[in-house]
């Protein structure tokens, strides 16, 4: 990322101020006004003014301002913003922009933007080889993360030979701050900080002060893989290698901050039936795109739940009080179900569980949700009691309570383990399913010891 201006940050008060003035010099002709006063702000708030501006305003803010300035607004921006920004210039000042950012944010974007117009732009950039290259990956394959600068040493230096490299190189801070050993065939070896060719002896060689039998990565690596193991082991930097082990890039912790952020977002937009993808503001085509296929299936599930609910339409008739209490039950279950849910859809995308952690997984849900359902169903059991002075009607609901929870506890821990072994994203149904066995064996659970009851008090 670029280097952010010294400039004071301003209030969000002043910002949206600022925009405003913006906005007045755009609206009044005078784009060159209007650029100086946005580069007056550090990066990340120039990004936040030109993404709030109308495309017009856009157009005419971008046509006012330097190729190295709109490179550091969009290194600040959202990718999908950055392309459609990317794409209110002509193929030629876009490629002297993207000429301008790091090469994995050039092929981030060229992805992003239509191929016809990608491939014009890459064949008037300079490093077009390079780019060329990254956008052979995936973008979330190691391959499309990683970063082509990189610093390797020989391994058969000296630490005073390489000090002397470094010296010379043209290389980043940021390239700076993790180095690698590579053999003579450019394969990767061991990794080293600066700090250790500065205190180590000149004479010593590069293979003397490394780590070696560094932790690395494919090309092909999915992006997830790569974050977890960022994380196990604590890395500032993920170096990405081929098949022959050839050093080819790296991966910094701020790419995989990000990537773990989005990896969140989506999963959790996908358990509450929402596409990974949805933004606010999209086309409302695309929005019922993302929507409405959920919104069939669930209404499957309580079509289901109905016509179990119709089998004991005798129970309900002759104890409406029965009736009052299946939201209480279901809703209790529905709630429990979704916190072991979460809690494993998380642990799964970080990781922290497999289908060895089954049998310990369910143990711990299930006793916990017996300790829970006694405590509710004990609390709400008295109330029934209160109310109706029918003890047996509330050991009825109680009971009911705590099946119920044992069943979402039992579906919270299963159903997401159950579809990752079988290679479906847990986060894209899990919740779904899990809600339908808690309304479902809840609602048969419940009426059925309702039915048993007033059948014997009759």
């Amino acid at each position: 990322m670029s280097e952010e201006r010294t400039s004071s940050i301003p209030a969000p008060e002043t910002l949206e101020e600022l925009q405003a003035v913006i906005e007045a010099h755009l609206d009044a002709g005078a784009p060159a006004i209007a650029a100086a006063e946005l580069e007056d702000l550090r990066a990340p708030d120039q990004a936040d003014v030109v993404a709030e501006l109308s495309e017009p305003g856009q157009q005419a803010l971008l046509g006012a301002l330097p190729a190295e300035s709109i490179a550091e607004i969009i290194e600040h921006l959202e990718v999908d913003d950055a392309a459609e920004i990317s794409g209110l210039i002509d193929v030629g000042r876009m490629a002297a922009v993207l000429d301008t950012t790091p090469p994995e944010v050039a092929a981030d974007i060229l992805r992003h933007v239509d191929w016809t117009v990608a491939s014009q732009v890459l064949a008037r950039m300079g490093d077009r080889r390079t780019i060329g290259e990254l956008l052979l990956y995936p973008d979330d394959d190691a391959g499309g993360l990683m970063t082509p600068e990189v610093t390797g040493l020989r391994e058969s230096l000296t630490v005073g030979m390489a000090l002397s490299v470094l010296r010379g190189a043209e290389a980043s801070r940021e390239n700076m701050r993790q180095l690698y050993a590579i053999d003579n065939d450019g394969r990767l070896t061991g990794v080293l900080e600066l700090s250790d060719l500065v205190f180590a002896g000149p004479e010593k060689r590069v293979r003397d002060v490394m780590t070696p039998d560094p932790i690395s990565v494919e090309t092909g690596a999915d992006q997830e893989v790569c974050a977890q193991l960022m994380t196990r082991y604590d890395l500032l930097a993920l170096p990405v290698v081929d098949r022959a082990g050839v050093l080819v890039g790296a991966i910094s912790v701020e790419e995989l901050v990000e990537v773990a952020r989005d990896e969140a977002t989506e999963d959790m937009l996908r358990m509450f039936g929402i596409g990974g993808e949805e933004r606010t503001g999209e086309p409302i085509t695309a929005s019922i795109r993302s929507r409405l296929p959920w919104l069939v299936l669930n209404l499957g599930t309580v079509l289901l739940a109905g016509f179990v609910l119709s089998l004991f339409d005798d129970t309900i008739e002759s104890a409406t009080i029965v009736a009052v209490f299946i939201p209480v039950v279901l809703g209790q279950a529905g709630i429990a179900g979704t916190q072991t849910l979460t809690l494993i859809v998380r642990s799964i995308a970080l990781g922290d569980v497999d289908q060895r952690d089954t049998a310990s997984l369910l143990r711990h849900e299930l006793a916990l949700s017996v300790v829970q359902g006694l405590v509710v169903a004990g609390i709400l059991g008295l109330i029934v009691l209160a109310w109706q002075q029918d003890a047996s009607l509330g050991l009825v609901i109680a009971g009911a309570m705590v099946i119920n929870l044992i069943v979402a506890a039992g579906g919270g821990v299963l159903v997401p383990l159950g579809m990752r072994a079988l290679r479906i994203d847990p986060a894209a149904s899990s919740a779904v399913v899990v809600t339908t066995l808690t309304d479902v064996l809840g609602l048969l659970v419940y009426l059925g010891l309702a039915t048993v009851f007033l059948t014997s008090i009759n």
